[in-house]
């Protein structure tokens, strides 16, 4: 089945097994309404970046951090983790089953990055400087933003775009002219000989990435209450990604799967499952042995505004935890989209309370996104969405039967023509 050159070099990797969705026109109705949603957060983001940045957000001096950072950057970059909790299961612990989700959680998680890359440039006040990341000699090595701002744009636009890259140049091999072919084959052992390497780099840069995004809240010291403030910040922020990169695929698989009737796989479901209850179960250890540490388990059942938003962000992640060890439920679609929702959601809390609502920069100062800032980010993440759902109907991203695989692109242009 596989496709090789003269010297055995494979082009297509077909244990991914990823089918274009072929059964329904590429413009509908439900992208025509993101798409809507985008052009107007995009719009308000040209404007705001050629107008001062006070009229477009309600920051101020003591909070000089808004959503499109506490947001889109800190929080959702946890559930474009996706790539790296798949991917450290699949590659690194041998779990090779879930090579066949592995170009879902690619996909999700570039445009994740992607679009929350976009919003940062649109934020910060003189983006055009940008390009003095490419100076070392410029560097502030005192910053703590240093390795942030550069690891996520290289992690994006280099790696995890290069493991996006054969979804690319399958289309082209199989729909391309003899020409396109030739190209390809001469290519695919240079491609195979550093995938090795990409791949180390894929893996590196986002744990030091999400890492580091726990790290920079360590520097904001007493401002953040002290349930959320931990020296273990870092670890539990880059937990917190590992449960919601699972999450969310598992979500992302069975909604798209729903969406275009493609048939789901009980054993990879359960696999997706029993490991997100794992590292939900590794996250609550390390942040209760932490508080339990710092004398700090108190605070955690003082009952007041604090502890019960603690509480619930809690509960969010323990019962999904728990439920999950019930096979039963681990291989039950409803079941599943259900316990991996509050995992995420409850991931999400985790990423978002210490950076706007537990904390507290100065006395009888506040915080509330204005309208802009909201249309921008539900414009952002819309984006996203027409993004992926052209990602699906023109590469072969979601998982599908060996019946289709062998006819993919045939397929997809056969069907759309009878419609």
């Amino acid at each position: 089945m596989n496709a090789h050159d003269a010297t055995g070099t494979t082009l297509v990797n077909h244990w991914q097994r990823g089918v274009p969705v072929y059964r329904e026109p590429v413009v509908t109705r439900t992208l025509i309404f993101f798409a809507g949603f985008a052009a107007i957060g995009l719009t308000l983001a040209l404007v705001r970046f050629f107008s001062p940045l006070g009229r477009f957000s309600g920051m101020n001096d003591a909070y000089a951090w808004g959503i499109w950072k506490t947001f889109n950057v800190m929080t959702l970059t946890a559930l474009g983790s996706g790539p790296l909790a798949v991917g450290m299961t699949a590659w690194v612990f041998n779990r090779q089953r879930l090579h066949v989700v592995m170009r879902t959680a690619l996909v999700s998680g570039f445009l994740f990055y992607a679009t929350g890359l976009v919003a940062l440039g649109f934020d910060v006040g003189r983006a055009w400087n940008f390009w003095n990341i490419l100076l070392p000699w410029r560097w502030n090595a005192e910053s703590a933003m240093l390795e942030i701002s550069f690891c996520m744009p290289v992690y994006c636009f280099m790696f995890l775009a290069f493991e996006n890259l054969p979804l690319v140049l399958e289309r082209f091999y199989y729909t391309g002219n003899d020409a396109s072919k030739a190209f390809l084959l001469r290519w695919a052992p240079v491609l195979r000989r550093i995938y090795p390497f990409m791949l180390t780099g894929a893996y590196v840069l986002p744990l030091m990435h999400q890492s580091s995004l726990g790290g920079l809240l360590l520097l904001a010291g007493e401002k953040i209450h002290p349930l959320w403030q931990t020296p273990f910040l870092p670890l539990l922020y880059l937990l917190a990604a590992g449960f919601c990169g699972l999450g969310f695929v598992t979500v992302l698989l069975l909604m798209a799967c729903l969406r275009y009737s493609r048939p789901l796989d009980d054993q990879i479901l359960g696999e997706l499952g029993n490991l997100l209850s794992c590292v939900c179960f590794l996250f609550l250890a390390v942040q209760y042995g932490d508080l339990i540490r710092r004398g700090q388990l108190g605070t955690v059942f003082a009952l007041d505004k604090m502890s019960l938003l603690f509480l619930c962000q809690t509960a969010l992640i323990l019962i999904p935890a728990i439920a999950l060890r019930n096979r039963t439920v681990r291989e039950t679609p409803r079941s599943l989209l259900r316990m991996a929702s509050l995992a995420c959601l409850g991931g999400l809390f985790y990423r978002f309370i210490p950076t706007t609502i537990a904390f507290f920069p100065a006395r009888n100062a506040t915080y509330f996104p204005s309208a802009p800032e909201l249309l921008m980010t539900l414009g952002y993440i819309s984006l996203g969405v027409v993004a992926f759902g052209l990602a699906v109907k023109y590469f072969a991203v979601l998982p599908g039967e060996v019946k289709d695989w062998n006819y993919m692109f045939k397929l997809v242009r056969q069907r759309r023509a009878e419609t």
